[in-house]
């Protein structure tokens, strides 16, 4: 949502759950509903920023002085991604949905700032079968896990030992190293290339 919202009541209407709702713009003109719970604290805010009528960006505040905003982006009435930040506003995680179903999850589980673990479900089985992580914080992905047989297990395990942004060894499901695999997924994540996007 962009720019502060502005008042169109200086009192809002009571809301099904004893709350209230309080139906505003923001500065460009957004739709956008802020929701309060009876002691006048704010549980949710949505906003329709496509002028649709229906709310496309929700945020909501979390247990532990973070929030969570969820936007619908391609606009067809499902969510799309979920973006989780902690008590100072830094973002700790994104959760990505295709048709209402998670498919991928992008984490800063040291804390900077900036995303360094990807977990993907590449064959949109429910379950991640691809773990690429960043581990030394710079940028790069150097160490991948695919489990290319979906079974829950490993099969294929590489690392870029010397930092060079290649894959320097891996494992495969026969436990044979080598010096390159031989490309266990699709992505180019393999290679030790590409950042982590979030």
């Amino acid at each position: 949502m962009s720019g502060n919202p502005s008042t169109s009541s200086s009192t809002p209407p009571s809301a099904p759950n004893g709350g209230r709702v309080l139906h505003t713009t923001d500065s460009a003109g957004n739709h956008v509903d802020v929701h309060y719970d009876e002691d006048g604290n704010v549980i949710l805010v949505e906003a329709d920023t496509d002028g649709d009528g229906r709310a496309d960006t929700a945020a909501a505040p979390t247990a532990d002085g973070g929030s969570v905003v969820a936007t619908d982006d391609d606009r067809d009435g499902t969510v799309d991604r979920v973006v989780h930040y902690d008590a100072s506003g830094d973002r700790t995680r994104v959760d990505h949905y295709e048709d209402g179903r998670l498919v991928a999850q992008t984490l800063d589980t040291d804390g900077d700032g900036r995303a360094d673990t990807l977990l993907e479900d590449t064959d949109r089985d429910g379950s991640p079968d691809t773990l690429s992580v960043d581990s030394n914080a710079d940028g790069r992905i150097d160490t991948f896990a695919v489990d290319t047989d979906h079974d829950g297990s490993v099969d294929v395990l590489g690392r870029d030992l010397d930092g060079d942004g290649r894959i320097d060894v891996f494992i495969d499901e026969d436990d044979a190293y080598g010096s390159e695999p031989s490309d266990p997924y699709s992505g180019g994540h393999a290679h030790g290339h590409d950042d982590i996007d979030v």
